[in-house]
């Protein structure tokens, strides 16, 4: 497992903010990147990570958001999808981790292995 593996960055963050907005319901309304930013409680769980994962963090009508994302690169090929562990911050001190499959976008069948 890999922090970005075959995808890039951006592409990783891409993934978790859609995952914040389509999973969770939750409208995105600021972007927050520096982690000098971020409350207290996210800072610390994030540095208290021993693999330093992708991450990002959003200022929603929930409060500030955080997630930290671990891409399965060979997983991804295995299952012709996009792979992730996602562990995730929200108010009032919600906690979850659990991995999380998307489909590539444009594919037509999801038995078939794409183009």
């Amino acid at each position: 497992m890999s922090q970005g593996g075959d995808l890039s960055r951006a592409q990783v963050e891409d993934l978790l903010s859609a995952f914040f907005s389509g999973a969770l319901g939750l409208e995105l309304r600021e972007r927050i990147s520096v982690l000098e930013k971020l409350p207290a409680a996210h800072r610390e769980r994030l540095a208290a990570m021993e693999d330093r994962p992708i991450w990002i963090a959003w200022v929603t009508e929930r409060g500030v958001v955080s997630a930290a994302g671990r891409y399965d690169a060979e997983q991804s090929r295995r299952t012709y999808s996009h792979v992730l562990q996602i562990e995730y911050w929200m108010p009032a001190d919600i906690h979850h981790s659990s991995w999380w499959r998307a489909d590539h976008a444009g594919s037509r069948d999801r038995d078939s292995p794409g183009p």
